[in-house]
């Protein structure tokens, strides 16, 4: 496992003493840090390596400052038996992303120097380098003046995948709200790059330029806390799907994974809104005009159980005398 930390800090002049930040604007930037962060991993070192984003705490600053660890798994390390490219470390996916101090090399720039160089210009032409079997370097060429820049091919990559660029965009977030107009990016509290207000209108208007030219078709997949109260119960311990209430919304969720049915038997009956604290996988299927369809969900594990209401029985099952 490898393992490295990061910091962010996000400043405003009007706020040198408010430590301060709004929870609804601060909430999507953490989660898109950690959706940017497992992207980039999958590209680097493949779509089997897990990668978590820790948010360690520390917030006695006069900025809002937040300290992140990128644990990367195991697989790297059988990857790196596998193939002859060698698996990157966690130190090393952050350098590529331009989080940290690198990239690794001088012959390239970081995915976020990239995004920022492009300024939400079209790619006219991108193109290996004579020896980019060794170096996996590509140059690139963008329309209007013609320059070209080069990156690694994997950041080339990442700046095409559309999920990386939403969670890019959604990582700027707390800009423009509250005063706050600059991002620190630090490495033990040495600062690697300092993102404006005017970095971020280019890296935008890249991320949007991309997401709109990209022919995504993969299933949009999140893991996540959530409670869900019980709507229409199945009396089968092998039952695949129950119905649910996920707040407002009533869903179909694949239960087979968890013994959520067979314990509703055991205790002979369902309580009206009895309700599971689960880890919910959402699943979006996205069509080849990369059109989102309904999402499907999938329930992975059974945190807690909170009975409540009176017993919802069936005769057949649990009546022995009807």
């Amino acid at each position: 496992m490898s393992r490295h930390e990061f910091s962010v800090a996000y400043l405003g002049q009007e706020r040198k003493d408010d430590p301060s930040i709004d929870v609804q604007v601060l909430a999507p930037a953490l989660l898109a840090f950690g959706r940017l962060l497992r992207e980039a991993n999958a590209e680097f070192n493949g779509k089997k390596s897990t990668a978590k984003v820790l948010v360690v705490s520390d917030f006695e600053r006069k900025c809002f400052n937040i300290n992140f660890e990128l644990v990367v798994g195991l697989y790297e390390h059988i990857k790196t038996l596998l193939s002859t490219e060698p698996a990157k470390s966690a130190k090393e996916v952050l350098e590529w992303v331009g989080i940290v101090a690198g990239p690794p090399t001088t012959l390239a720039i970081s995915y976020l120097g990239y995004l920022k160089w492009k300024r939400g210009r079209k790619v006219t032409e991108a193109r290996p380098l004579i020896d980019s079997d060794k170096t996996g370097i590509v140059e690139v060429r963008v329309e209007g003046d013609g320059n070209a820049v080069h990156v690694h091919n994997h950041v080339y990559n990442l700046s095409e995948n559309a999920k990386a660029l939403r969670a890019t965009r959604d990582a700027f977030l707390p800009l423009g709200h509250d005063g706050f107009d600059t991002v620190q990016l630090k490495e033990n509290d040495v600062v690697i790059d300092e993102i404006r207000n005017a970095d971020v209108e280019k890296i935008v208007a890249s991320c949007n330029v991309g997401i709109e030219e990209s022919k995504e078709t993969e299933p949009e997949i999140e893991v996540t806390p959530a409670w869900l109260s019980v709507y229409s119960p199945v009396f089968d311990p092998s039952a695949q799907n129950w119905r649910f209430r996920l707040g407002k919304e009533v869903i179909y969720a694949d239960i087979s994974q968890t013994d959520i049915a067979s314990k509703a038997i055991e205790r002979h009956g369902v309580s009206i809104d009895e309700a599971y604290q689960v880890k919910l996988e959402i699943t979006t299927e996205i069509d080849s005009q990369g059109n989102k369809k309904t999402p499907t969900y999938k329930v992975l594990e059974v945190i807690r159980f909170v009975p409540a209401g009176p017993i919802m029985r069936q005769q057949s099952l649990f009546d022995e005398d009807k």
